[in-house]
């Protein structure tokens, strides 16, 4: 191998730096036009070759501190720092020259549920229920299906979901117009006329808000640590009252 050094371009007088990466023997150095420095395979370092233009011809370059054909150049190059820098780089330039479509990500397939209500059967998972429900054609859903999006949104397993769908089912048939003529309670959930006021909402016929309403009275009044929801909780107290 040749390393060619223009002797105009050395910054300083009596000194040429030659430094590389690999291990190297210097065999010959001549110093016309060029400074030729022939080197093989076998030295470490990055290091200062001296030369002194002393020769009777000044066609040879005398080097200080060692012989001309058997100078051990040594140098120090952490290779394991340059290869995970030339990779970083590579990795780097792969990700600005890589389009976004071509980028694979594997997404785990969400689980699906599937219950079968009183006129209709409905296939879901958490997010599309969460989509359904913020959706604004909600308001054209089966009231049934509503409650059950609603509760399977918000964790309820599938025993307090039978609770609840025996015990609004025996009140109001999920009929958000059902009203009792005795006791004028109104809606999914039943709601007497102090009810609304008492929890401080507005009466409604929109099945998603009753069914909301319903939702946080049944957990006030009847939630546990054994029945966080409450939903199991009312249904037993119904059972043995008729009202919750």
């Amino acid at each position: 191998m040749f390393i060619l050094l223009e002797k105009n371009s050395c910054p300083y007088k009596n000194h040429v730096f030659i430094c590389l990466f690999i291990r190297y023997f210097v065999h010959i150095c001549t110093c016309k036009n060029k400074y030729i420095v022939q080197l093989d395979l076998t030295c470490n370092a990055c290091a200062t070759v001296e030369y002194d233009r002393g020769a009777s011809d000044s066609s040879f370059c005398q080097l200080r501190g060692a012989e001309m054909l058997n100078i051990r150049i040594s140098f120090t190059v952490n290779l394991k720092k340059v290869g995970a820098g030339l990779l970083a780089g590579i990795i780097f330039f792969s990700h600005l020259v890589t389009p976004a479509s071509a980028l694979i990500v594997a997404v785990k397939p969400e689980k699906s549920v599937t219950v079968s209500l009183t006129y209709l059967t409905v296939t879901t998972t958490k997010t599309q229920a969460k989509m359904d429900l913020a959706s604004p054609t909600v308001k054209y859903f089966d009231p049934q299906a509503i409650a059950f999006l609603t509760t399977y949104s918000q964790g309820w397993n599938r025993s307090q979901w039978l609770c609840l769908n025996k015990l609004w089912n025996s009140e109001s048939h999920f009929n958000p117009k059902a009203l009792n003529m005795s006791s004028h309670a109104f809606g999914i959930a039943q709601f007497l006329p102090t009810t609304w006021g008492n929890y401080k909402v507005a009466k409604t016929a929109s099945a998603k808000l009753q069914i909301q309403y319903g939702l946080r009275y049944i957990q006030k009044r009847y939630g546990s640590l054994n029945d966080p929801t409450g939903a199991c909780n009312a249904w037993n107290f119904h059972q043995q009252k008729g009202w919750y």
